[in-house]
């Protein structure tokens, strides 16, 4: 792959970089107005990627301004970049903001990600893929992104994910935490197997009458994940440093000598 973003806590200090990962600074958000709202970072911080939330924007307003506020904390940090981290589908101006931001980007000569429902607002900026997938195959995912937008606008968003579903497993389960799941694997002590093509590791249980289904990523899968996307054609990945920071030596392929 060309690109490796790790999207990092604000002002948190990384290894990545020894691995060739690009950090995308998890410190901005659009907030009312809009405008842009950020979380106090060094002042002496420099490079990488803006990444940027929409938590609880209610989408009103007009985004010129803040589209300025973006460009302007990008020129000043020389990000070369900007990652939206939007959930949901458009809402109110977001959609507007984003088509700004594309063709900002474009004339800066800065790479812009976003999601995937905001593809036709973006016709230049990377389109960010999740990983997270719970029928078929994530290759044949990355194959219809690719056939759709094209190597180097489809982009890898790695989900680090532990979630429960009630069989028949549809949609997304929910979510459980680290800790829960090593407490029921320790309680219950699974038959664990690894589905290839899901990119992920999966055990059954029964509970009150009714079967369980287990997805969890593990340092293993998060790899098999990238060797996909790479087999594919995607150019780029982002990938989450809360999770996967700590096991970046067995996700990735050696670091580049000091």
């Amino acid at each position: 792959m060309n690109e490796l973003l790790l999207a990092l806590p604000a002002g948190r200090d990384t290894q990545g970089g020894h691995y060739g990962l690009s950090p995308a600074h998890m410190a901005y958000r659009v907030g009312s107005g809009p405008r842009l709202l950020g979380v106090r970072l060094p002042p002496e911080l420099r490079g990488g990627y803006m990444l940027l939330d929409c938590a609880g924007f209610e989408g009103a307003g007009d985004p010129s301004n803040c589209v300025r506020q973006i460009l302007g904390e990008c020129r000043r940090r020389s990000f070369k970049g900007i990652v939206c981290d939007f959930e949901g589908m458009p809402t109110g101006c977001l959609g507007q903001l984003t088509q700004l931001l594309d063709r900002n980007c474009a004339v800066q000569g800065w790479t812009l990600y976003v999601p995937e429902s905001f593809a036709s607002f973006t016709p230049t900026a990377r389109v960010l893929i999740p990983s997270a997938i719970s029928s078929g195959t994530l290759e044949r995912r990355l194959r219809a992104a690719v056939e759709r937008y094209g190597p180097e606008r489809s982009a890898l968003a790695v989900e680090w994910i532990r979630e429960d579903f009630l069989l028949p497993a549809g949609g997304r389960g929910a979510p459980i935490s680290r800790q829960a799941l090593d407490d029921q694997m320790r309680r219950l002590e699974p038959a664990v197997f690894f589905d290839r093509g899901l990119c992920a590791h999966y055990y059954t249980y029964m509970i009150q009458g009714q079967a369980h289904f287990v997805l969890f990523d593990s340092p293993r899968s998060i790899r098999e994940k990238l060797v996909v996307a790479n087999r594919v054609g995607l150019r780029s990945a982002l990938l989450p440093a809360p999770e996967v920071e700590e096991w970046l030596d067995e996700i990735l392929p050696p670091p580049l000598p000091l």
